[in-house]
Protein backbone atom coordinates (compact mmCIF):
# COMPACT_ATOMS: atom_id res chain seq x y z
CA UNK A 1 0.00 0.00 0.00
CA UNK A 2 1.33 3.03 -0.97
CA UNK A 3 1.14 6.36 1.46
CA UNK A 4 -1.72 8.54 0.82
CA UNK A 5 -2.04 11.86 1.55
CA UNK A 6 -5.91 12.08 2.11
CA UNK A 7 -5.33 8.96 4.93
CA UNK A 8 -2.83 11.40 6.52
CA UNK A 9 -5.16 14.16 6.80
CA UNK A 10 -7.97 11.82 8.64
CA UNK A 11 -5.55 10.35 10.64
CA UNK A 12 -4.13 13.86 11.82
CA UNK A 13 -7.20 15.79 11.89
CA UNK A 14 -7.64 13.83 15.00
CA UNK A 15 -4.24 13.13 16.19
CA UNK A 16 -2.89 16.66 15.79
CA UNK A 17 -5.97 17.85 17.66
CA UNK A 18 -5.52 15.32 20.25
CA UNK A 19 -2.17 16.66 20.88
CA UNK A 20 -3.67 20.86 20.74
CA UNK A 21 -6.36 19.28 23.39
CA UNK A 22 -3.66 17.88 25.76
CA UNK A 23 -1.88 21.15 25.42
CA UNK A 24 -4.86 23.25 26.32
CA UNK A 25 -5.69 21.25 29.43
CA UNK A 26 -2.29 21.75 30.94
CA UNK A 27 -2.35 25.16 29.79
CA UNK A 28 -5.04 25.99 31.83
CA UNK A 29 -4.06 24.50 34.63
CA UNK A 30 -0.52 26.77 34.38
CA UNK A 31 -2.36 29.66 34.09
CA UNK A 32 -4.60 29.39 36.84
CA UNK A 33 -1.77 28.35 39.10
CA UNK A 34 -0.09 32.07 37.93
CA UNK A 35 -3.28 33.39 38.86
CA UNK A 36 -3.27 31.74 42.46
CA UNK A 37 0.67 32.46 42.98
CA UNK A 38 -0.16 35.90 43.86
CA UNK A 39 -1.86 34.94 47.02
CA UNK A 40 0.90 33.08 48.15
CA UNK A 41 2.68 29.46 48.38
CA UNK A 42 0.20 28.24 50.16
CA UNK A 43 -2.43 29.03 47.69
CA UNK A 44 -0.24 27.36 45.16
CA UNK A 45 0.44 24.61 47.24
CA UNK A 46 -3.62 23.99 48.21
CA UNK A 47 -4.40 24.45 44.01
CA UNK A 48 -1.60 21.71 43.39
CA UNK A 49 -3.75 19.25 45.77
CA UNK A 50 -6.81 19.96 43.64
CA UNK A 51 -5.25 20.04 40.49
CA UNK A 52 -3.58 16.74 40.83
CA UNK A 53 -6.73 15.14 41.86
CA UNK A 54 -8.42 16.47 38.83
CA UNK A 55 -5.23 14.50 36.60
CA UNK A 56 -6.44 11.23 39.03
CA UNK A 57 -9.63 11.42 36.83
CA UNK A 58 -7.54 11.07 33.62
CA UNK A 59 -6.42 7.54 33.97
CA UNK A 60 -9.91 6.31 35.24
CA UNK A 61 -11.96 8.18 32.49
CA UNK A 62 -8.98 7.00 29.82
CA UNK A 63 -9.60 3.33 30.78
CA UNK A 64 -12.57 3.28 29.37
CA UNK A 65 -12.01 6.58 26.44
CA UNK A 66 -9.44 4.16 25.13
CA UNK A 67 -12.08 1.23 24.16
CA UNK A 68 -14.61 3.70 23.46
CA UNK A 69 -12.00 4.94 20.50
CA UNK A 70 -11.93 1.72 18.98
CA UNK A 71 -15.61 0.43 19.54
CA UNK A 72 -16.92 4.01 18.53
CA UNK A 73 -14.85 4.18 15.31
CA UNK A 74 -15.81 0.52 14.29
CA UNK A 75 -19.44 1.64 14.17
CA UNK A 76 -18.88 5.09 12.85
CA UNK A 77 -16.96 3.60 9.56
CA UNK A 78 -19.67 1.36 9.36
CA UNK A 79 -22.06 4.39 8.65
CA UNK A 80 -23.50 3.00 12.13
CA UNK A 81 -24.41 6.03 14.17
CA UNK A 82 -26.65 4.70 16.43
CA UNK A 83 -24.78 1.89 17.33
CA UNK A 84 -21.96 4.70 17.27
CA UNK A 85 -23.79 7.00 19.69
CA UNK A 86 -25.33 4.35 22.06
CA UNK A 87 -21.61 2.72 22.42
CA UNK A 88 -20.75 6.50 23.78
CA UNK A 89 -23.26 6.93 26.26
CA UNK A 90 -22.81 3.49 27.92
CA UNK A 91 -18.88 4.65 28.01
CA UNK A 92 -19.84 8.10 29.16
CA UNK A 93 -22.14 6.58 32.12
CA UNK A 94 -19.58 3.75 33.13
CA UNK A 95 -16.86 6.56 33.47
CA UNK A 96 -19.77 8.32 35.58
CA UNK A 97 -20.07 5.23 38.02
CA UNK A 98 -16.08 5.06 38.10
CA UNK A 99 -15.62 8.83 38.79
CA UNK A 100 -18.81 9.88 40.78
CA UNK A 101 -18.10 7.88 43.96
CA UNK A 102 -14.44 9.69 44.17
CA UNK A 103 -16.10 13.25 43.64
CA UNK A 104 -18.79 12.61 46.09
CA UNK A 105 -16.11 11.40 48.63
CA UNK A 106 -14.04 14.31 47.39
CA UNK A 107 -17.29 17.13 47.73
CA UNK A 108 -18.24 15.17 51.15
CA UNK A 109 -14.65 15.11 53.02
CA UNK A 110 -12.80 18.25 51.76
CA UNK A 111 -10.30 18.78 54.64
CA UNK A 112 -9.82 14.75 55.12
CA UNK A 113 -8.82 14.68 51.01
CA UNK A 114 -7.03 17.79 51.87
CA UNK A 115 -4.56 16.35 55.05
CA UNK A 116 -4.16 13.58 52.82
CA UNK A 117 -1.59 15.45 50.68
CA UNK A 118 -0.57 18.28 53.00
CA UNK A 119 -0.03 18.80 57.03
CA UNK A 120 0.22 22.80 57.13
CA UNK A 121 -2.47 24.46 58.61
CA UNK A 122 -2.98 27.18 55.77
CA UNK A 123 -2.53 24.88 52.95
CA UNK A 124 -5.39 22.31 54.34
CA UNK A 125 -7.34 25.27 54.65
CA UNK A 126 -7.06 26.68 51.09
CA UNK A 127 -6.83 23.02 49.93
CA UNK A 128 -10.09 22.10 51.54
CA UNK A 129 -11.83 25.26 50.10
CA UNK A 130 -10.47 24.41 46.21
CA UNK A 131 -11.88 20.84 47.34
CA UNK A 132 -15.26 22.05 48.60
CA UNK A 133 -16.00 23.38 44.73
CA UNK A 134 -13.80 21.23 42.28
CA UNK A 135 -14.95 18.30 44.03
CA UNK A 136 -18.58 18.25 42.72
CA UNK A 137 -17.36 18.66 38.92
CA UNK A 138 -14.88 15.82 38.94
CA UNK A 139 -17.93 13.48 37.69
CA UNK A 140 -18.31 15.93 34.81
CA UNK A 141 -14.79 15.81 34.02
CA UNK A 142 -14.56 12.43 33.94
CA UNK A 143 -17.96 12.28 31.99
CA UNK A 144 -16.31 14.74 29.00
CA UNK A 145 -13.07 12.74 28.99
CA UNK A 146 -14.76 9.14 28.11
CA UNK A 147 -16.97 10.95 25.74
CA UNK A 148 -13.74 12.99 24.16
CA UNK A 149 -12.23 9.53 23.53
CA UNK A 150 -15.12 8.61 21.88
CA UNK A 151 -15.46 11.72 19.73
CA UNK A 152 -12.03 11.06 18.60
CA UNK A 153 -13.45 7.50 17.32
CA UNK A 154 -16.29 9.01 15.48
CA UNK A 155 -14.07 11.57 13.92
CA UNK A 156 -16.39 14.50 15.20
CA UNK A 157 -13.25 16.87 17.44
CA UNK A 158 -15.25 19.96 16.85
CA UNK A 159 -17.40 19.68 19.82
CA UNK A 160 -14.08 18.58 21.83
CA UNK A 161 -12.23 21.65 21.01
CA UNK A 162 -15.30 23.70 21.74
CA UNK A 163 -15.24 22.10 25.27
CA UNK A 164 -11.28 22.77 26.04
CA UNK A 165 -11.67 25.94 25.31
CA UNK A 166 -14.42 26.99 27.28
CA UNK A 167 -12.62 25.41 29.94
CA UNK A 168 -9.79 27.36 29.59
CA UNK A 169 -11.74 30.69 29.29
CA UNK A 170 -14.26 29.76 32.38
CA UNK A 171 -11.20 28.95 34.49
CA UNK A 172 -8.55 32.15 33.63
CA UNK A 173 -11.18 34.65 32.52
CA UNK A 174 -13.98 33.09 35.02
CA UNK A 175 -11.35 33.29 37.38
CA UNK A 176 -10.73 37.01 36.90
CA UNK A 177 -14.14 38.49 36.75
CA UNK A 178 -15.42 36.67 40.28
CA UNK A 179 -12.04 36.65 42.05
CA UNK A 180 -10.69 40.12 41.07
CA UNK A 181 -13.28 42.04 38.93
CA UNK A 182 -16.21 41.32 41.71
CA UNK A 183 -13.65 41.01 44.79
CA UNK A 184 -14.38 36.95 45.49
CA UNK A 185 -10.88 36.22 45.48
CA UNK A 186 -9.85 32.01 45.96
CA UNK A 187 -13.10 31.76 46.33
CA UNK A 188 -14.01 32.87 43.30
CA UNK A 189 -11.20 31.41 41.02
CA UNK A 190 -11.97 27.80 42.59
CA UNK A 191 -15.58 28.34 41.27
CA UNK A 192 -14.31 29.28 38.17
CA UNK A 193 -12.49 26.26 37.76
CA UNK A 194 -15.25 24.08 39.19
CA UNK A 195 -17.41 25.98 36.22
CA UNK A 196 -14.79 25.22 34.01
CA UNK A 197 -14.36 21.25 34.05
CA UNK A 198 -18.38 21.11 34.83
CA UNK A 199 -18.84 23.32 31.11
CA UNK A 200 -16.24 20.79 29.15
CA UNK A 201 -18.13 17.58 30.58
CA UNK A 202 -21.71 19.76 29.53
CA UNK A 203 -20.16 20.26 26.20
CA UNK A 204 -19.14 16.67 25.33
CA UNK A 205 -21.97 15.28 26.30
CA UNK A 206 -24.35 17.45 24.08
CA UNK A 207 -22.27 16.68 20.83
CA UNK A 208 -23.30 13.20 21.13
CA UNK A 209 -26.44 13.32 19.16
CA UNK A 210 -28.04 12.38 16.13
CA UNK A 211 -27.51 16.52 14.38
CA UNK A 212 -23.75 16.21 15.25
CA UNK A 213 -22.89 12.43 15.13
CA UNK A 214 -24.62 11.39 12.26
CA UNK A 215 -23.41 10.55 8.39
CA UNK A 216 -20.58 12.35 7.22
Amino acid sequence: MRLQLPLFGRILSVGLIACAMAALSNLATILVTARIAVHGAAAVAAYGISARLEFLIVPLAFGVGSALTALVGRAAGAGDWQTARRTAWAGGLLALALTGPFGLLVSLYPGATARLFASDPEVVLIATSALGYVGPAMPAFGVGMALYFAAMGAGRMRWPVAAALSRLVLAVGGGWLLGDALGWGLEGQFLAVALGITSYGAINAAAVRRGVWGSR
